[in-house]
């Protein structure tokens, strides 16, 4: 057990978890209630005049070709392909933004990633989201009307999307491919290990997709995933491969 694991986080804790995965979404999904000024900039644009820059390389009209290829990266290795996606200028110029947002985020509510207090702090914050241990989001939900199709979720800090935990693999991964070795380095590697250890937490609490046999609803995979997470939090490749064989287990059921 890593000895900077903490079994319950204090009141302030869940004060900055609940903060950042509020402004996260106040910038995307809920753009139109607390940033109207960015028309769905970090969305999928407003339907208007703004494209959105989500809509470069996450699916929802249609599917981006980065999208394909991180999931043929995820499945068949094919790694060069993604980067040349990642690298064509529009599709660039997008990650590099969000990935500004993002960091500037991460540091607001966090501090420097490269410090080991920090990546079990992180980590932990992503534990309780994939979980749906937060505090509940009663603020946004009062603000969302019963009409609206993002009222079930409203109410709740966590992500009931399964594939949107790759879909933000794929932002990170596309940053770093970019940027490479640049001084947000150690904050993409640390959120990567969040989602080699969020994701099989949220797949084996609610049990709706596949993950490795070994993780169950249980403290001992707690402190299993915190464990694992500190060490990929600085070993960007190995982390990599382990959210790849997580999709491939989610697809197909095979553990490597």
């Amino acid at each position: 057990m890593t000895k900077h694991y903490k079994k319950e986080p204090d009141s302030n804790s869940f004060k900055r978890y609940v903060g950042w995965f509020h402004e996260l979404d106040a910038w995307t999904e809920y753009w139109d209630i607390y940033h109207p000024e960015s028309n769905g900039r970090y969305y999928f644009g407003d339907e208007k005049t703004e494209p959105g820059l989500l809509t470069l390389f996450l699916p929802r009209v249609h599917r981006p070709s980065i999208f394909d290829a991180w999931i043929n990266m995820a499945l068949y290795d094919k790694t060069t392909a993604f980067i040349k996606e990642a690298s064509v200028p529009k599709v660039a110029a997008a990650i590099r933004e969000v990935d500004v947002l993002i960091n500037s985020l991460f540091v607001k509510y966090f501090g420097d990633a490269a410090d080991p207090k920090v990546q079990a702090d992180y980590l932990n914050a992503m534990f309780l989201f994939a979980t749906n241990q937060l505090p509940p989001a009663t603020e946004r939900d009062a603000l969302i009307d019963t009409s609206d199709p993002r009222k079930p979720t409203a109410g709740r800090h966590t992500l009931e999307g399964d594939i949107m935990w790759f879909a933000w693999a794929l932002q990170i991964e596309a940053a770093q491919a970019i940027a490479k070795a640049d001084q947000q380095h150690a904050r993409r590697n640390l959120q990567l290990s969040g989602i080699a250890t969020g994701c099989p937490a949220n797949f084996a609490w609610k049990g709706h997709r596949r993950t490795r046999t070994e993780y169950k609803a249980t403290l001992g995979t707690r402190k299993l995933l915190m464990e694992r997470g500190m060490k990929w939090a600085t070993d960007f490749n190995e982390c990599s491969k382990e959210v790849h064989a997580l999709y491939q287990i989610r697809e197909w059921g095979i553990e490597d």
